[in-house]
């Protein structure tokens, strides 16, 4: 049922007026919603904890040294309207930052600050889009990408589809794909990219990145590049950016901010780099959305990239500080990775998980569990969506449903290694793989492992990951 449908038909509002129907074309983030779902099981007391892999968010909290520059901001009253692009030393900072790490000259008239990293997604499309103008996504992808291109366009958006390896079922976006999309069809203006990616957990090799641009220049299209986590990488992979290639500043959005990599999340700080003149546009876009965003979080963001001064206050750079703390939770994350990696094959063909590339993020392949007898029969399991709602409902293991991230998503779950690893990951993962070892045997399947066996592996991988 429609958006608007709905509404109409609630005997419990009044007045009856009528909205904006093109919000039918509208998606959302899913797995904030299946987060409300979560803390009604948990306030039901049903289960005794419950296993969280469905969080997108930071397992670290915010270094210590960014707080303190709050605090110390705040002390300062440093509470009125702020610059509405960014303080110019701020983009600067950041600016420098990016010219270092990109090989490329961003200066800070590329930069604006935003209230966390999504804005960018719609000021890109309302700053660029025409009425015939078409956008891509990856499928599987983050959704708002799709529910702000279809709100926009009154339609879905093109879909670049991951091919699956028939082997493992591991997901590949192939340039050739892509290249075929751009061919049939006209008016392409925004191409979505993100790496190292959610769901997948995947990064885009500089090989690809690189043949993506040189069709970026060729079809004249605008790549909204979002590498949100592109500090957080695996066994030494280096994350690249499609603004190294030369002349590609000008046709990239960069969406970054400060939540994933500086366990920032609830502070709402990102920013943008692009073209000068599309920087221009979308400070007017946000003047009339957000005003500016918050005098201190702009100097906490100035501060993690160099020294401030604001007002006669002096705030010196914490990137030293926080350096040592930035690394020790990465590599936390990449020890979670690799147990989850190592544990979920362990029942291999009926889970088959990608490696972990960087984020926090696996998403294996459940078609196996899928198509048991018990599961599809005796509990009328009939797809993802139905497994992610069993287990949260019947055996208190969050995780939520590849297929919320697109078609290509089906069949799959998206597992975040994000939580805390003795009370969420080790202890989930064994919870999940008991119920997996279970569901073969009520469908008389042999389990590639016993109970007994799973506790003697699952403490050998802890050893090897955590000791």
């Amino acid at each position: 049922m429609k958006l608007s449908e709905r509404f109409l038909q609630n005997d419990s509002l009044s007045p009856k007026v009528d909205y904006n129907h093109d919000l039918d074309f509208l998606g959302d983030e899913s797995s904030f919603a299946f987060g409300v779902e979560v803390s009604k099981v948990e306030a039901s007391k049903k289960f005794p904890q419950i296993y969280k892999f469905h969080i997108g968010d930071t397992g670290p909290k915010t270094p210590e040294p960014i707080i303190d520059v709050a605090i110390q901001a705040l002390k300062d009253k440093q509470t009125k309207y702020a610059h509405f692009l960014g303080y110019p030393q701020v983009r600067e900072n950041i600016a420098k930052f990016w010219t270092s790490t990109r090989g490329v000259e961003i200066k800070k008239e590329n930069i604006l600050l935003e209230p966390g990293g999504k804005p960018a997604i719609e000021l890109s499309i309302q700053a660029l889009l025409n009425k015939e103008d078409q956008i891509i996504v990856q499928n599987p992808s983050y959704p708002i990408y799709a529910s702000l291109a279809s709100f926009y366009t009154h339609k879905k958006p093109l879909e670049w589809t991951a091919r699956q390896n028939e082997t493992d079922k591991t997901l590949e976006f192939e340039v050739s794909d892509l290249e075929k999309i751009l061919e049939e069809n006209k008016n392409i203006k925004l191409l979505f990219l993100n790496t190292p990616q959610n769901p997948t957990g995947m990064m885009m090799s500089e090989i690809k990145l690189r043949a993506i641009a040189e069709l970026a220049k060729k079809y004249r299209f605008m790549v909204v590049f979002d590498d949100i986590y592109d500090q957080i990488t695996f066994d030494g992979r280096k994350h690249f950016s499609i603004l190294s290639v030369p002349g590609m500043l000008d046709y990239t959005i960069n969406l970054n901010g400060c939540s994933k990599n500086y366990a920032m999340t609830g502070w709402r700080i990102g920013f943008v780099v692009a073209p000068e003149w599309l920087i221009e546009i979308f400070g007017q876009l946000g003047v009339n959305k957000w005003s500016c965003v918050s005098r201190t979080n702009q100097i906490v963001a100035g501060t993690i990239f160099g020294d401030v001064d604001l007002d006669g206050f002096h705030y010196s750079c914490i990137r030293e500080k926080i350096e040592p703390i930035l690394q020790a939770d990465f590599a936390e994350y990449e020890k979670k990775g690799k147990f989850l990696f190592e544990a979920l094959s362990l029942l291999s063909p009926f889970i088959l998980p990608n490696q972990a590339e960087g984020a926090f993020y696996l998403f294996p392949n459940i078609e196996n569990i899928l198509k048991l007898k018990y599961v599809s029969e005796d509990l009328q399991i009939k797809n993802d969506k139905d497994f992610s709602r069993w287990l949260l409902q019947e055996k208190g293991f969050a995780a939520i449903p590849g297929s919320d991230f697109g078609s290509g998503g089906r069949g799959y779950l998206r597992l975040s290694y994000a939580e805390d690893r003795n009370n969420h990951i080790i202890p989930g993962t064994k919870h999940l793989l008991k119920i997996i070892i279970e569901l073969l045997e009520k469908s008389a399947t042999n389990p590639p492992l016993s109970m007994d066996q799973l506790n003697e592996k699952i403490k050998d991988l802890e050893k090897k990951y955590f000791s």
